[in-house]
Formats: C-alpha cells, sequence, structure tokens
C-alpha cells in the first residue's frame, strides 16, 4: 500500500493537508514485565506523566475521530503492554472493526487468553503481533526475563490453534525480535521456528540503546561485519518456507543496492529543501502516535511534553495544530530534534520504498498507472523474473493497490 500512501503524502506539497494514514495509540505505559533491550528498565525513574492514563471514554471516542479524520490503519501498542487494559483494549478494537478500519494489536502475549483470541477472530482482526528475540528459550530468555519464551509460545500457538478451529484467515499473526548481540547469528533458525509455528510475518528492529549499561546486547565490531551475511542467509531461508519478512531493512546501505532492490532511481535525485520528497523522515506526514498520557506526537520513538494533548484538543485539531506544523516544518528545512539525528528508521528499505513512491508521485502528479504498453513490459518482465506463481500474487498486489488509489482523494 505504500504507492496510496505516497498520493497521500505528496497532497500536502501541493498545499492540501491529507489525513493521517496512521494512528498508533499506546493505552498504557505500565508493563508486567522487565526486559533488558526495554528503554522502561533502564529509565531512572518513568516519567509521571506517561503514568496519567488518559481515561476509557476518550480513547473511544478517539477511535470515532480517527474515522472521520480519514485514517485507515489503527495499530494498538506503545511503551507498556496494552493487554494490561484488557477491556477497554477489546472495546477499541470492536469500535475499530465496526468503522472498517485495519487493526494490528502489538503485545508480550503473557496476557492473552483464549476468550481474547476468540474475539478478536470473531471481529476478522487483521494483525496480532508478538514479541520474541530468540528461537529458543536459551536465546530468548536471556534477553527478554526468565521462562518468557515458553509464555509467548504458548500464545503464538494457541493464535494458530484458534484460527485452524475456526477457519479463520485472520488475524495474520506476526512475530516481532529486537536484533542484539545474542541473537544476531540466529535470524535463519528464528525464521525456520516461526514458520513452523504457523507465523505468516517475521520482522526485526535494530536495537535501541538507551543507557551505557545495555553494552552486553550491542553488537561488536566483528558482528555488524558479518550480520550481512547472517541476513542474506535468513532471506533465503524464509523466501523458501513463504514467509513474509524484512530482513533487508538490516542490512547496510551499499548491500541494499537501490537501484536493484527499489527499481529504477532516476528521479530519486536531489530534491530542494523544503520539498517532501527531500524530508529525512516521512513519519509527521503519514500518521500520529497517542502516548498512555494523551500527547499526540510525530513517530513512536518521540516524546515531550510540550506536544498537544487528546485530553483537551480534538485528534482534527491536533494533526492540523501549531506543534505538528512547527514540526514538520522544521524537518523540510532539515532542522532535526535530538532523538531524529540518531535515528536509523529513514534509512531503513521500508522508509526507502516509500520515499522513493512519493518522489515518483511528486515527478507524476497526473498518476502512477503505467500505459497499456508499459504494462505489457512490466508483465513480460515480471514472469522472466519472478515466475508465473510470482508474478500472479505481484499483479493481484497491484490491483489492489490500483483499487484503493482510486479511492483516495
Amino acid at each position: 500500500m505504500q504507492p496510496v500512501m505516497a498520493r497521500r503524502l505528496v497532497h500536502w506539497q501541493n498545499g492540501l493537508c491529507p489525513p493521517p494514514w496512521e494512528l498508533m495509540i499506546c493505552p498504557t505505559h505500565r508493563c508486567n514485565l522487565k526486559c533488558g533491550i526495554c528503554a522502561r528498565t533502564w529509565e531512572e525513574h518513568l516519567h509521571p506523566t506517561l503514568l496519567n492514563e488518559v481515561p476509557d471514554d476518550r480513547w473511544l471516542r478517539l477511535v470515532d475521530e480517527a474515522v472521520a479524520l480519514g485514517v485507515r490503519y489503527l495499530s494498538i501498542g506503545g511503551g507498556g503492554e496494552p493487554t494490561l487494559r484488557r477491556e477497554l483494549i477489546m472495546r477499541i478494537c470492536a469500535k475499530a472493526k465496526g468503522h472498517g478500519l485495519e487493526g494490528h494489536l502489538q503485545t508480550n502475549g503473557t496476557l492473552l487468553r483464549e476468550d481474547d483470541v476468540d474475539a478478536l477472530i470473531a471481529l476478522g482482526w487483521d494483525h496480532v503481533t508478538i514479541s520474541l528475540d530468540g528461537p529458543t528459550a536459551t536465546v530468548n530468555d536471556a534477553i527478554r526475563f526468565q521462562n518468557a519464551f515458553n509464555e509467548s509460545v504458548k500464545r503464538i500457538d494457541m493464535l494458530c490453534a484458534a484460527k485452524k478451529r475456526k477457519r479463520a484467515a485472520a488475524p495474520d499473526i506476526q512475530v516481532h525480535m529486537v536484533l542484539t548481540a545474542l541473537n544476531c547469528d540466529q535470524l535463519s533458525a528464528m525464521a525456520a521456528f516461526s514458520a513452523a509455528h504457523g507465523v505468516e510475518s517475521l520482522f526485526v528492529s535494530p536495537l535501541l540503546e538507551y543507557s551505557s549499561d545495555m553494552k552486553s546486547f550491542v553488537l561488536s565490531p566483528q558482528q555488524r561485519a558479518e550480520l550481512p551475511g547472517h541476513v542474506q542467509r535468513a532471506i533465503a531461508k524464509a523466501n523458501a518456507l513463504g514467509l513474509a519478512h524484512n530482513f533487508e531493512n538490516l542490512l547496510p546501505a551499499p548491500e541494499l543496492q537501490p537501484a536493484a532492490v527499489l527499481g529504477n532511481s532516476e528521479i530519486a535525485g536531489q530534491w530542494p529543501v523544503g520539498h517532501i520528497a527531500g524530508a529525512r523522515c516521512l513519519e509527521p506526514w503519514r500518521g500520529l502516535v497517542v502516548s498512555s498520557s494523551g500527547h499526540a506526537l510525530p513517530c513512536c520513538y518521540f516524546w515531550e511534553e510540550k506536544a498537544d494533548s487528546i485530553r483537551d484538543k480534538s485528534l482534527h485539531d491536533i494533526w492540523l495544530g501549531a506543534y505538528l506544523t512547527e514540526f514538520r516544518q522544521e524537518m523540510l528545512n532539515g532542522i532535526l530534534p535530538e532523538p531524529c539525528r540518531t535515528c536509523g528508521f529513514p534509512d531503513s528499505l521500508t522508509h526507502r520504498k516509500l520515499k522513493e513512491c512519493v518522489q515518483q508521485a511528486a515527478s507524476s502528479p497526473g498518476g502512477m498507472s503505467p500505459g497499456r504498453r508499459g504494462l505489457v513490459a512490466k508483465a513480460w518482465n515480471s514472469l522472466r523474473n519472478h515466475g508465473l506463481r510470482d508474478s500472479i500474487r505481484r499483479y493481484r498486489q497491484w490491483r489492489a493497490i490500483q483499487r484503493a488509489l482510486r479511492k483516495e482523494p
């Protein structure tokens, strides 16, 4: 759906103010665990503002506001464990699906119950991501906590069994892994484990170093040098197993080979300061994150108390308000706040692909669909490079994107 998002983002450059594509909500900053790779473990004290949680009724009204504004994707996650507010979360999920939003629940999984799983399946909930950092208890529990592996795998198997029992296609079962010095050589094994347990997507994120005390989790120079080999083997393993993944995001820039991975980059040259296609990061235009305290922020890695809050403003007024407007303008001008200066997300393949789509949309405002001759050439190249089965899958994805584009303003 990146071309659809790109079309929405380019509207900003044309003087319009399109709605956010995604809204991420973080109903609580509390957690039932204390994992070694989590910021909460290394913070000297939790900010009291984050522990002042927004009441249930405001979160539920926020879903209505998101739909009215034009949000397409609702993600439930955060710095804490969302299922600590189980009743609220299930009500939010029901309301979101009632409005036709695509929904994503991110959880450590340890508090999920069978009735929760049954309810999510009945709603047609789209995605559930469970955190797991190794294919064995030895690896995973050294990063997280004792018995974490057994508890998380139990919930993954519970989801898989419930889907089979009810013959349900959703939710998509995902695993999220944080890359550390203790598991960087386990990527292929993690792919094999995920496929064996019915996981449909495996996503890996680089470690964010919150404290100098986290040195045992940080990759050594030798591990960084060996990482591309581990990643390439993991890509081959996951592809052979039919497992969706984002392993390419772990490759350093020279390994990405943008021309091969992203396609023709003739239009991806220098863009003038102030043009959205040249912004360091597109997250402030793509969506926003609402913290447990109600503060609305440009991404999940950023927090400051002066941000607008849903406690006293509507989502519409926040999205178009002074705080985010100023943040976007500074991003356009290359003025980055401290957290953004060291953030590696804009260099990830996911963001690079979205940026390429934005550049394409900005270069051809009349549309992004090729002509008939272009379609024939693309079809022939796809058959030659990917085979019949994969070409059919790609064609179906293209058709879905074109339908979604027609629905976009």
